[in-house]
């Protein structure tokens, strides 16, 4: 019994990250390939984008709700990253999961530039790793709590499935149309 319950944990551990990832490469590449842009555009300059999408949601312009979505995807869409990576491999060191955390994100701003798919923005690399950043805070708490690795995806599998649901519902919904 207990053999099939952890092998069942373990399908739907794979299943939800299986799931985030392809989530994730589809709303950073793939669906943008239908609507490229035809000039490269490179923001170099922290907290630009980002305190122009605060003075929208301040002040309450027409755009606040793409602010708002923005700002909100360009974060919780990293958490899991933070949460899933330091269940792989056996450095568990938070810096070291920070630092692929931090290449994956400037990889893909490079690759939207490259290709036309987007705005290479510094801003979104800020926010991205905010978002994995608190995913690895989340695992460090996890862990403390559960003193295992083994209980720590578990605990992880049970939050994908009670948060990620509706976050997948969320991302489909407002983000990845």
């Amino acid at each position: 019994m207990k053999r099939s319950y952890q092998r069942i944990c373990s399908i739907l551990f794979y299943t939800f990250l299986f799931t985030y990832l392809s989530l994730l490469l589809h709303a950073l590449i793939f669906q943008r390939i239908h609507w490229p842009i035809t000039a490269r555009s490179v923001n170099l300059i922290p907290f630009d984008t980002i305190g122009d999408y605060v003075l929208e949601l301040v002040h309450g312009s027409d755009s606040d709700r793409l602010a708002f979505d923005n700002l909100l995807f360009n974060i919780l869409f990293f958490v899991p990253l933070g949460l899933y990576l330091p269940l792989f491999g056996a450095d568990r060191n938070v810096m070291s999961c920070f630092k692929w955390i931090l290449l994956f994100c400037v990889a893909v701003e490079v690759l939207q530039w490259s290709f036309r798919l987007g705005v290479a923005d510094i801003d979104d690399v800020i926010l991205n790793c905010l978002g994995g950043f608190l995913g690895l805070m989340m695992y460090k708490v996890l862990l403390t709590a559960c003193k295992q690795k083994q209980k720590v995806r578990l605990c992880t599998t049970i939050l994908s499935v009670a948060a990620g649901l509706p976050a997948l519902y969320f991302a489909y919904d407002h983000i990845l149309l």
